[in-house]
């Protein structure tokens, strides 16, 4: 189910492309009505009519018996396969994602979802001493929920020791971070004059 929602995104995408290109062909194919386009004329640019020869050669091959019936059958129940998964990627149910605090032996679950964790996270590292500003953080959580990484950036005034500043913010999350065991990842640059300093 992890690889089918890349994969039904993927196609979605270059199915909104080939839909985008094929408007702007019919367009342009209507365009010529009014403006001669003459060899760019969608049509002519494909080489439709050689196409037409091609895939009427190969639907005659389809009719006989042989290797190229066999072959469009195989590609035939592939494609069929295709869109089953990808049926089950688009319908298929969805599981959150959350950070598990603690698990007990009942099958009860203590967890959080991912954006309040950042709410807090955003909210305990705004009170670190030199920090004149934290972006919202990041999160990445392991699939099974049990544990993750923590990403935060700060800013700091320029006369601020970054070291200092990354520790702080370090600390202040310590509350958070321990008991859903995430790893933080502080990252300290020199914040820009409109920002306020502590």
């Amino acid at each position: 189910m992890i690889v089918l929602r890349p994969l039904v995104r993927l196609i979605g995408v270059l199915w909104m492309l080939t839909l985008a290109l094929a408007g702007l062909a019919f367009a342009l194919y209507c365009l010529d009505g009014l403006v001669g386009l003459g060899s760019i004329r969608p049509d002519r640019l494909l080489h439709l009519p050689s196409a037409r020869r091609h895939v009427g050669h190969f639907l005659s091959q389809l009719a006989d018996p042989g290797s190229t019936a066999g072959l469009a059958l195989l590609f035939g129940l592939a494609a069929m396969a295709l869109g089953i998964l990808i049926i089950l990627g688009v319908v298929g149910p969805r599981r959150p994602r959350v950070a598990v605090m603690d698990r007990d032996s009942s099958g009860g679950t203590v967890a959080a979802r991912p954006g309040p964790l950042r709410d807090m996270a955003l909210a305990l590292a705004e009170q670190a001493p030199g920090a004149t500003r934290v972006r919202r953080p990041k999160l990445a959580l392991s699939r099974t929920g049990n544990g993750g990484r923590l990403w935060v950036r700060a800013s700091r005034a320029r006369t601020g020791d970054p070291a200092e500043v990354s520790q702080a913010v370090e600390q202040l999350l310590e509350p958070l971070t321990e008991p859903f065991a995430l790893r933080p990842r502080v990252h300290v640059v020199a914040g820009q004059r409109e920002e306020r300093v502590q």
